[in-house]
């Protein structure tokens, strides 16, 4: 659901500048003597046999099955985000929702909220893999693609830019009352970009692994199919998902043969990552005696990187010192002796 990129959106933006398992049983229909006509007083209205099973039976009907109410439920929390309507959108949350992320729900929504004004024509579909029912709980996995439009033009290109985003996830949901609401979110992959200028027409894939130890070194690399006639210039970076964000800085570098690739270590605080990257389209402009060069597109790219905390025994493999300082709740003195 939305939430997964207006957050991804938020995040690149300050880089620039989630089939059943349960039997349902059907409502009871109250034991009646045909033969005697019973009248049932509630709230002063009385009704004859005839009319409580006419009413059971209409209630029978158009009651939704839970995993109607499920894919009801989804529609309504597309519709509320293309709206930016956050009230009812917080209606559909549990007030102790976390998620993989470690983002309550106080902070997720000051995050979209930060994040909603910046774009415009905000559209998303939601493809439901499976959803599974236990009792009042239930899981639903699905796909989440996103497009927009930012709202300004950009100064070095005098462009609007494109926004696409493609998410996997996992909402785990809980029925409160006659309401369901989300409780968690494991968000599984995630992917952002945003285009601009002459790199609106580019495919760039960023190629690199879906989780890794925290601690460890990984490659990532991107290919980009560059406008014939540019140069272009890039950068990879990787930063922890975290509120406020931070920024990590990294040179720009020629792309050559339309690849660029780079070895990251990942965070030893087993935060979540986004790999981020940035490209730059310039063209040389001869005026002898003179040589400009202009810049003609930008695209940036950012992509999960799920990151598995220490265990005791990793974490207790460093010395002492670093060990103790990365993991103190599962690393005692003695085991980083």
């Amino acid at each position: 659901m939305n939430k997964k990129f207006l957050l991804s959106l938020m995040i690149l933006t300050a880089f620039i500048c989630s089939g059943s398992s349960q039997v349902f049983a059907a409502p009871a229909v109250p034991k009646i003597n045909a033969q005697t006509e019973v009248k049932v007083d509630t709230n002063n209205n009385e009704y004859t046999e005839a009319e409580i099973i006419k009413r059971v039976s209409l209630k029978n009907k158009f009651q939704k099955s839970p995993e109607a109410q499920i894919q009801s439920f989804i529609k309504k929390y597309n519709h509320y985000s293309e709206k930016n309507n956050f009230a009812k959108l917080k209606e559909m949350y549990c007030e102790d929702f976390i998620n993989n992320d470690g983002f309550d729900k106080e902070t997720l929504f000051k995050m979209m909220e930060m994040a909603s004004g910046a774009y415009k024509n905000t559209k998303y579909s939601t493809e439901i893999e499976k959803i599974k029912i236990t009792g009042k709980y239930a899981m639903v996995k699905a796909r989440e693609t996103a497009s927009a439009e930012t709202d300004n033009l950009t100064e070095k290109i005098n462009d609007t830019g494109i926004v696409n985003s493609q998410t996997d996830y996992v909402d785990h949901l809980v029925k409160e009352g006659n309401k369901w609401k989300i409780q968690a979110t494991e968000i599984l992959s995630e992917e952002v970009s945003m285009k601009y200028g002459e790199a609106k027409n580019m495919n760039v894939e960023i190629i690199s692994p879906a989780c890794v130890p925290a601690g460890s070194e990984y490659e990532v690399s991107i290919s980009a199919n560059t406008p014939d006639g540019s140069f272009a210039l890039g950068s990879i970076v990787n930063e922890r998902i975290v509120f406020p964000q931070e920024q990590n800085k990294d040179i720009f570098r020629a792309i050559k043969n339309e690849k660029l690739a780079r070895v990251l270590t990942a965070n030893k605080d087993g935060k979540n990552e986004y790999t981020t990257i940035s490209i730059a389209l310039t063209r040389a402009e001869v005026e002898p005696p003179q040589v400009n060069i202009n810049m003609t597109g930008m695209a940036f790219s950012m992509k999960r990187i799920n990151v598995i905390p220490f265990s005791i025994k990793q974490c207790c493999s460093e010395k002492k010192g670093s060990c103790c300082s990365i993991k103190k709740d599962s690393c005692c003195a003695e085991k980083c002796k």
